[in-house]
């Protein structure tokens, strides 16, 4: 009786161990590109962070998507290219806004779905051409602030209020690469839309809740196993 005692006490020690290791990982923090602007949070505004030269991690996805609009002083049109990338097991996603030269006007404004319920750090990159696997190029227009709608599920980057030069994306004009880092480990299918006068949503990609565990989860978890495996040696030795 003692021996089976120690024996389930062992156990469930394994098993907290594990489950231990899994909520820690799960519940996360903001690695990649810009981590540590912290925020935007919910209903807030921050000025982004230019993170040039960091290591972009893994690239998961990569689109470009077209978008044409109508405004009271003309047509504008242009690109938003989205990708995602896998920085230190969560996960950033990156935009870039090319403004067509026949555009009317310049673009102020980008947003992106869908973000409620993760933690969020926004910024920048000025070396999009680096950026093996895409055609992201440096740009010539940082964004001025983002911020974030009151539930979290829309950051937005704007590029007003205009200077001079304006930070606006003029007609034949790249925006820097933007940069949303966020605690997520898992993607799907989601919207950014370009805003100016009009707006426009294309197709793009956002964080959703499946969750893959990190590295350091999956050696937790091996460590239980082994546990486990001893247990089953002992129990049949008993």
């Amino acid at each position: 009786m003692k021996t089976l005692t120690k024996n389930s006490t062992l156990f469930a020690m394994v098993l907290l161990l594990g489950v231990f290791g899994v909520s820690t990982a799960l519940a996360g923090t903001v690695n990649g590109c810009a981590a540590g602007a912290g925020g935007p949070t919910p209903s807030n505004t921050i000025f982004p962070i230019n993170c040039t030269g960091m290591g972009p991690g893994t690239l998961l996805a990569d689109m470009t998507a077209s978008f044409s609009y109508t405004t009271t002083a003309g047509t504008n049109s242009g690109t938003i290219q989205s990708a995602v990338y896998n920085d230190g097991g969560t996960l950033d996603f990156y935009y870039q806004i090319y403004n067509s030269t026949t555009s009317a006007t310049a673009l102020a404004r980008l947003t992106a779905t869908d973000f409620a319920t993760w933690i969020t750090d926004a910024g920048y990159r000025t070396d999009g051409s680096t950026l093996a696997g895409t055609t992201f190029t440096d740009g010539q227009d940082a964004p001025v602030t983002a911020d974030s709608n009151v539930d979290g599920s829309v950051i937005g980057f704007s590029f007003y209020p205009p200077t001079t030069p304006g930070p606006e994306i003029g007609p034949g004009q790249y925006s820097n690469v933007l940069v949303i880092s966020t605690n997520a480990t898992a993607f799907t299918a989601g919207n950014a839309s370009i805003i100016d006068g009009g707006t426009q949503t294309v197709a793009s990609y956002q964080p959703t809740a499946g969750k893959v565990p990190e590295p350091a989860t999956l050696g937790l978890l091996g460590l239980g196993l082994i546990g486990l495996a001893g247990l089953g040696r002992r129990f049949r030795h008993n």
